[in-house]
């Protein structure tokens, strides 16, 4: 129950419109993962060769994720919250820094 009344909390102190973009991206980055899944199992099970190239899904997931990441970043900046500031941005900058090391391989 903690944890129902902790995202209530925070659903009523964020801001709508980064709320909106921020599940906009993340269900962006889930269609990614699933679609990444259904390639891989489809090339695990199929004797063929597959024609879909998975890194442009590992390269979205990764992508979105790190946008998703950033919205926080910037809900937290409005907010003036200091705390998990410095964990968020470096994961950030991970995510947007695997996500360009993908598309450039």
């Amino acid at each position: 129950m903690e944890l129902v009344s902790r995202i209530k909390k925070r659903y009523r102190k964020s801001n709508n419109f980064l709320l909106a973009l921020k599940l906009i991206l993340d269900a962006f980055a889930m269609y990614f993962v699933l679609r990444l899944l259904i390639v891989s199992i489809g090339g695990l099970v199929s004797s063929g060769n597959s024609t879909v190239d998975p890194s442009i899904f590992i390269f979205g997931m990764f992508f979105t994720a790190g946008l998703s990441n950033s919205v926080e970043l910037i809900e937290m900046l409005f907010n003036k919250e200091k705390e998990d500031f410095t964990i968020t941005l470096i994961i950030t900058i991970f995510l947007l820094g695997v996500s360009s090391y993908w598309l450039l391989v």
